[in-house]
């Protein structure tokens, strides 16, 4: 049940409308003085393999970009803050320049989405002097409804929804300029054009019918349009600007973050380079969020920012959140080879950074021979992050065969590049398989072997927004309760199990770990030392430790969790929960009309066992 879909050109903004807006934007006097706060959200029970350590150092890419997309439009009184480095940052107490904020952006993913709320209710404890509180991020793309009917009595919530990417917020702003939108007037203006019915022409917002944020009367205003040209986003310096330093105060410092303290933080630059996918893999989410399109920046445009933040951040490190770099083969090789020959103090620019991403075996395979350019020295790529997900192919095939893997990481390897894999574990793979290369740990250490550095080992859970979901909400396989407790948000991250079929889930859960540890051991971490280049000595010793720590991290982690598995006993949900078929939900009519198709099929089927006339599907449907 992916997202409502739009097709052809009406997917994607006008072209020029998005400079359009941030013109009209920065020539209103009055929004440059509205005084922003963009909150990124962290649950801390998170903080396990494979993202511990890397999450305190990345600054997210959504968040930061959207307070850049502010500053770009003339609304330089913005500030963004990581939870993660201020966790006791409250909302009601935040200060700009000696009075509240006037405008609350909330980012959240959805395993983060539990701090998410508190930051919202929050905001609500400064009674008429809230400020207009607007959600955003995946959280808010796929369940934005869930932002509403809040608090002890269910009468809080965020005033909106954005369920797009940075033109839906402009739009939202454009119209809220209108009607009057100055400091200390956000909330008002947003009511004024809301009951104007100026908010119904913006595509991606849900917000209260009726000014309530209970969430009982919703209106979706459908499927946002997205931006075509990436390189119209505003460069990503502006939005490292105004980053809040590192504290655990309760209000908010005086200056944002200086560049100096960000490089000696060795924080990792997340760069968006490309959004999209050509793969339709049945669990992910990200084709359908794209609208199946391709959408990339230009070379000139990437090497610019990897130059700039270098420069000005003072930062080595970034990483590119493309989700298959190697998609479109020119491409590649256009970005790589501009990369390569750009330079920086008179040296190549890879000399001064180190590059990572994401991208699949079939793909790289097809690329291996643009390793040369892209190694560290070049053009700067010194780790790819592999879709390996199952090498027998059971889970989803994308042409990840045992010998074109091995190929691909010796080629890696001789290139200074290190590969890392990602693997996803699913009922139908048992945990070993004699004489077959089948099972979780067989295949792990088949990789291993083959040169793989480090391992991202998770448990195939479909996401919301996926073709997956509905089959395996149909079929009752998702877990609703376990051990009398409800399955939280914060353990749909891929280490908790919460969708299986006849398999006993304790023993995938256990699974998982015993994949990690087959990895991540001392015996491998002597057979990295011993290892003869230099290059990959280091980084391999590297993962090695972080991944045993990592390790023992996640099992404390994951023990309340476990003895809830062995205790019992396990709830299921059957059918699409409440919450996606009432307003606000971008799945509602998606849903309903799947079940008027089901009914109509057992009602044709009803007639014809009674030997009545069986209705025709089609002239049903």
């Amino acid at each position: 049940m992916q997202l409502p879909q739009r097709k052809g050109e009406d997917r994607f903004i006008p072209a020029g409308r998005y400079r359009q807006l941030e013109e009209s934007l920065r020539r209103n006097p009055k929004l440059a003085q509205v005084q922003s706060l963009i909150i990124s959200a962290f649950d801390r029970r998170t903080r396990m393999l494979p993202f511990v350590t890397f999450d305190w150092y990345t600054v997210p890419c959504g968040p930061r970009s959207i307070a850049g997309a502010l500053v770009e439009a003339g609304m330089a009184k913005t500030r963004c803050s990581l939870q993660l480095w201020n966790p006791r940052l409250r909302t009601s107490e935040a200060r700009m320049e000696g009075r509240t904020i006037d405008m609350l952006g909330v980012s959240s993913l959805q395993v983060h989405s539990a701090a998410s709320y508190r930051v919202v209710e929050d905001a609500w404890r400064l009674g008429d002097a809230r400020p207009l509180i607007l959600a955003g991020g995946p959280k808010a793309i796929y369940e934005p409804m869930d932002f509403f009917g809040l608090g002890p009595q269910g009468d809080m919530g965020a005033d909106v929804a954005v369920t797009g990417e940075e033109p839906v917020l402009l739009e939202l702003l454009a119209v809220l300029s209108e009607f009057g939108a100055e400091p200390g007037k956000m909330r008002a203006a947003f009511a004024r054009a809301r009951q104007a019915g100026a908010l119904r022409d913006i595509p991606g917002l849900v917000y209260g019918e009726d000014g309530r944020c209970d969430g009982k009367h919703l209106i979706y205003t459908g499927a946002p349009r997205l931006l075509r040209d990436l390189d119209e986003l505003p460069m990503p310096i502006l939005g490292f600007r105004t980053i809040e330093p590192a504290h655990h105060r309760t209000t908010l410092s005086s200056k944002a973050m200086t560049a100096d303290a960000l490089g000696k933080r060795h924080v990792v630059v997340a760069i968006l380079i490309t959004r999209g996918c050509k793969f339709d893999c049945h669990y992910c989410s990200v084709p359908g969020y794209n609208y199946h399109s391709y959408r990339r920046k230009s070379a000139g445009r990437v090497v610019e920012e990897f130059v700039q933040c270098y420069q000005q951040l003072h930062s080595r490190y970034f990483f590119g959140t493309d989700d298959n770099f190697f998609n479109d083969r020119r491409y590649a090789q256009e970005l790589l080879t501009a990369m390569g020959g750009a330079t920086v103090e008179n040296r190549p620019l890879g000399r001064y950074i180190k590059f990572a991403t994401e991208a699949t075996v079939a793909d790289a395979y097809k690329c291996r021979d643009l390793f040369p350019i892209a190694r560290h020295g070049r053009a700067g790529l010194w780790a790819l992050w592999m879709g390996v997900e199952d090498l027998s192919g059971v889970l989803v095939d994308k042409g990840q065969a045992p010998t074109i893997t091995r190929e691909v990481f010796a080629r890696m390897r001789e290139n200074d590049i290190c590969p890392v894999i990602m693997m996803m574990h699913h009922d139908r793979q048992p945990l070993y398989s004699p004489g077959k290369l089948t099972g979780l740990i067989d295949q792990v250490k088949y990789l291993h072997q083959a040169g793989a550095l480090g391992l991202q080992c998770t448990l195939a859970n479909p996401a919301i927004g996926s073709r997956w979901v509905n089959e395996t909400y149909r079929q009752g396989l998702v877990y609703g309760r376990i051990g009398g407790k409800k399955i939280e948000d914060v353990e749909c991250d891929g280490n908790h199990i919460a969708v299986a079929g006849r398999v006993d889930p304790l023993r995938m859960q256990w699974n998982v770990l015993r994949a990690y540890t087959s990895f991540y051991n001392p015996w491998n971490l002597m057979m990295a030392m011993r290892h003869k280049k230099e290059f990959i000595r280091n980084k391999y010793v590297l993962f090695q430790l972080w991944g045993m720590v990592g390790l023992v991290r996640t099992v404390w982690r994951l023990k309340g969790y476990l003895w809830r598995l062995w205790w019992g006993p396990i709830e299921r949900v059957r059918g699409w929960p409440e919450k996606y078929r009432r307003a606000g939900s971008p799945f509602a009519e998606l849903i309903a009309g799947e079940e008027a198709k089901a009914s109509a099929v057992a009602l044709g089927t009803s007639k014809a066992g009674t030997g009545q006339r069986e209705m025709e599907p089609k002239s049903v449907v």
